[in-house]
């Protein structure tokens, strides 16, 4: 006996996949809507309704010189309605606000320092969020926040950020949330960066693809079979915190010894640069002096893309994707670093699954990782996708 709650969610798939075909394909008619996604015509419209109800969609009339009669066009809002995305890191924090087609307004983009306490950071963002939204007078649907860190997706808490503590065991979706009246979700930075490719990026049309975000930690997130890996806790795909060096290996923020993440990342890279000099240094003034000639810093950039190239290769052999995505600012430090980690990662990795899988750096970034993270929620809302 079929079960009486069937058709109800297969409305709600039905609704959640025209949504994706506009994200994907951009402006569209509902004749357009419904040769992509090969849903019937009078499914199509209901789902239209529902979606431009939910403020999701919105639409409007074509060009006067269209010939006989125009289907009015429907899009994903860029001015109408927006979303806010956060990104908290361990250095400054980023607030930003966005279409729901996910073009950025970085006018209104606002970078602060990070707090030192945990209080103080909530007061801060909640406070930007709000002058935010009263100031556009543009319907807020939501909040996307991220963080890298351990998130637990089932109450949202943070176990672990091993580069900015003053979060570990906190809400912040649920703190900001009780003081903007705004829907909040958090989600785990790598996460993001994978949501972004897959809403956005070269990710769209890819079953199976790996996002590595290697700026401060070692953060990956697995799409397989056309769907987020999570895991019971939202856990899965988390191998930054694998001992790679078990003998004389730095300390890492998670308590370990010798994780991959303390070895195979930007901040690693800037760590041995800066031991070697005897002074702290960060990231950008390293690039520079590289860039002036003023600096050689062969044997720290070989080290750590050794590393990286080893993550990879364990990647790879674990998932067997057809695309990873890496985002990384020590590629731009030498022509050649990108290729040779390339071939040092799949020269390691198992060759049936290395020969097949294609290593391209990212074209999102962490703004909107945030923005996907919120836009993937309110999707989420929706029903589940349609396979």
């Amino acid at each position: 006996m079929q079960s009486p709650h069937r058709p109800s969610l297969l409305r709600k798939m039905n609704v959640r996949k025209v949504l994706e075909v506009i994200q994907s394909q951009g402006t569209l008619t509902r004749a357009d809507v419904m040769r992509c996604s090969g849903i019937s015509a009078p499914t199509v419209s209901k789902a239209v309704s529902a979606l431009l109800e939910a403020g999701l969609l919105e639409e409007r009339e074509t060009a006067e010189f269209s010939v006989g009669r125009p289907g009015k066009l429907l899009q994903l809002p860029r001015f109408s309605a927006q979303v806010i995305g956060v990104v908290l890191e361990w250095y400054y924090c980023s607030i930003v606000a966005s279409g729901l087609d996910g073009h950025l307004h970085e006018d209104k983009l606002d970078r602060f320092k990070t707090p030192q306490s945990y209080s103080e950071l909530i007061e801060i963002i909640s406070g930007k969020i709000l002058n935010l939204v009263e100031k556009e007078e543009i319907p807020a649907l939501g909040v996307g926040i991220t963080v890298p860190g351990l998130v637990n997706s089932n109450d949202g808490r943070i176990f672990l950020a091993s580069n900015l503590h003053i979060v570990d065991g906190q809400a912040p979706a649920v703190d900001i949330a009780s003081r903007t009246d705004l829907e909040c979700v958090l989600v785990q930075k790598s996460t993001s960066l994978c949501l972004s490719e897959k809403t956005y990026g070269a990710g769209q049309s890819v079953e199976d693809f790996i996002n590595l975000d290697v700026t401060s930690g070692f953060g990956m997130g697995v799409f397989t079979g056309g769907q987020l890996l999570d895991g019971q806790h939202g856990l899965a795909g988390e191998i930054a915190h694998i001992t790679v060096e078990p003998e004389g290996g730095r300390m890492c923020g998670c308590g370990n010894l010798g994780c991959l993440e303390t070895v195979a990342t930007d901040l690693a890279l800037t760590h041995y640069v800066s031991n070697r000099l005897g002074k702290e240094l960060e990231f950008e003034a390293i690039a520079e002096l590289v860039k002036q000639g003023e600096l050689d810093i062969t044997p720290e950039l070989d080290h750590t893309i050794e590393f990286l190239a080893i993550g990879v290769a364990a990647a790879i052999n674990i998932f067997n994707p057809s695309n990873i995505f890496i985002t990384a600012r020590l590629f731009d430090l030498r022509d050649d670093v990108f290729d040779k980690m390339c071939s040092i990662a799949k020269s390691r990795a198992l060759q049936p699954s290395a020969s097949s899988c294609e290593i391209e750096r990212s074209k999102g970034n962490k703004y909107l990782g945030a923005v996907a993270g919120i836009i993937n929620h309110l999707a989420n809302s929706l029903g589940p996708r349609l396979t």
